[in-house]
């Protein structure tokens, strides 16, 4: 049976990769300790110029990818298959532990099961990006590791100073206002040549040349946007989704991902969409392990996100042979949107697939 549906799959593989049919929630504290008393791990949380930094909370979680069905580091090919799925029941991939840096910067978490591969990680320092430390812990009979935290400082918005700066930023404002894009545009390009380093500005100006279709010129201004503001979230996502659009994946994925590294504790359409259109251009690169993941989020998140959502994540599915989730994606696509003027195609597909596993009662 499996080798019937390798072939079919094979066949299939044209079809389903051109398939395409052109779319802070509150911060939960994980619980502070878990009872393991196996490893102490303790550390200081330093910045650039290494000095201490207080009041970090330092969270740890087990580093497993479990799409993958193994640990996300390396260094840890040593440790037997039949560790990993006891931390997982254990303690879960999810966040477990924590401990908050004290005036030293020094922090230590208790209780951590040994051996295995972790990230320590810090989320949620207001003046600091996102920054994790991975701990590969290995059968040695210590019972306390080391490992320090440097963290890079956000760089600060700079705004403007100059008074005419502002007045053209005033006009700018107004022209859109009036649905004058030209005048905003040239509004806000006088703006720039007073302050060139403001970021928001930019941005602005490159949401205006998307709307007039100048996607090439829009770039330069997020990517510059970006480059005075790290870590602007809203250039990061408004130049992954026009790369996008430009079928510019890759790039286009660089950006959308950090985007989303900087806004996990967050529920938002645009959250959604950047997981979605991540999705599609790992698809669209021949990704398809590492677009489920991504879909799979989009769909869960909204699931009327968009009808390829469920295709695409199906199609991915067949790709790497999981007949069972590619039956159950083409069903849900079949059931939310019975009149899709490809429904008769997917219907197909979802026959076929069925009649190569054990019947299973379809879901009413």
């Amino acid at each position: 049976m499996k080798k019937k549906l390798f072939v079919w799959c094979l066949m299939l593989f044209p079809f389903v990769w051109g398939l395409n049919l052109n779319l802070k929630a509150q911060e939960q504290a994980p619980p502070r300790y878990l009872d393991f008393d196996k490893i102490t791990i303790v550390g200081h949380v330093y910045n650039e110029n290494q000095q201490a930094l207080a009041g970090i909370k330092v969270e740890i979680r087990l580093a497993y990818n479990d799409q993958q069905k193994k640990p996300e580091i390396v260094g840890t090919a040593d440790f037997s298959p039949e560790v990993w799925p006891y931390l997982i029941q254990t303690i879960g991939t999810n966040y477990f532990a924590w401990a908050e840096s004290d005036k030293e910067g020094f922090f230590r978490i208790t209780g951590v099961p040994n051996p295995g591969a972790y990230f320590l990680e810090v989320r949620h320092a207001k003046d600091y990006f996102q920054t994790k430390v991975p701990v590969v812990i290995h059968k040695t009979g210590a019972k306390e590791f080391e490992a320090d935290i440097i963290l890079r400082a956000r760089k600060p918005s700079i705004q403007p100073i100059s008074k005419k700066a502002l007045e053209e930023i005033a006009e700018a404002k107004k022209a859109v206002q009036n649905k004058n894009m030209d005048e905003a545009i040239k509004h806000f390009q006088k703006a720039i040549e007073i302050e060139p380093e403001f970021a928001e500005i930019h941005y602005n100006i490159g949401i205006l040349l998307r709307q007039k279709g100048n996607d090439d010129e829009a770039v330069k201004h997020f990517v510059k946007a970006i480059q005075n503001q790290e870590n602007y979230k809203l250039a990061l996502f408004a130049l992954g989704e026009t790369l996008h659009v430009q079928k510019k994946y890759s790039r286009s994925n660089l950006y959308l991902i950090k985007y989303l590294e900087g806004s996990e504790e967050e529920e938002s359409k645009e959250i959604t969409q950047a997981h979605y259109l991540v999705g599609m251009n790992y698809f669209n690169l021949k990704q398809a392990k590492e677009a489920i993941p991504h879909l799979s989020a989009a769909i869960e998140r909204d699931s009327k996100i968009n009808p390829n959502a469920y295709i695409l994540l199906a199609n991915s599915y067949v790709i790497i042979r999981d007949g069972e989730n590619a039956i159950k994606n083409y069903r849900k696509f079949v059931e939310l949107y019975p009149n899709a003027p490809n429904i008769q195609q997917i219907k197909d597909i979802l026959e076929k697939l069925e009649s190569m596993y054990p019947k299973e009662e379809k879901k009413k």
